[in-house]
């Protein structure tokens, strides 16, 4: 992402988690000094408390370059807040807002279409 080939990257763990916070921690310096832009979403679930009784949502976290914050209000929108069950139109979107070239969102489907046709 540093080298600019890549403008958005997007994490996703639920919260509280020790392990997740010192993953992202090396990306602090990075966001002080200005070179990515952060916007961290935690999702309040009370319902998982009846399962994971140590966690009480989730926490997205997600980076981009500057002048690639469009791409953050996108994921958020379109694939976060999606309305819709998950399908390749959906995968593209994602891959595109990620920052794959068409060809390797192309591969990428196929291969996803392929497991499926291999599934039923």
């Amino acid at each position: 992402m540093l080298e600019g080939r890549k403008p958005l990257a997007v994490f996703s763990d639920g919260y509280p988690s020790d392990w997740f916070d010192e993953y992202l921690a090396p990306f602090e310096r990075f966001v002080l000094s200005g070179q990515i832009i952060r916007r961290i979403i935690e999702t309040p679930l009370p319902d998982l408390k009846r399962h994971r009784s140590d966690l009480e949502g989730i926490r997205d976290v997600l980076f981009a370059l500057p002048g690639e914050e469009r791409r953050i209000d996108a994921y958020i929108r379109d694939i976060k807040n999606r309305v819709r069950d998950w399908d390749d139109e959906l995968e593209r979107l994602q891959g595109s807002l990620l920052g794959y070239e068409d060809w390797q969102n192309d591969w990428w489907i196929e291969q996803r279409v392929k497991r499926r046709e291999t599934n039923n």
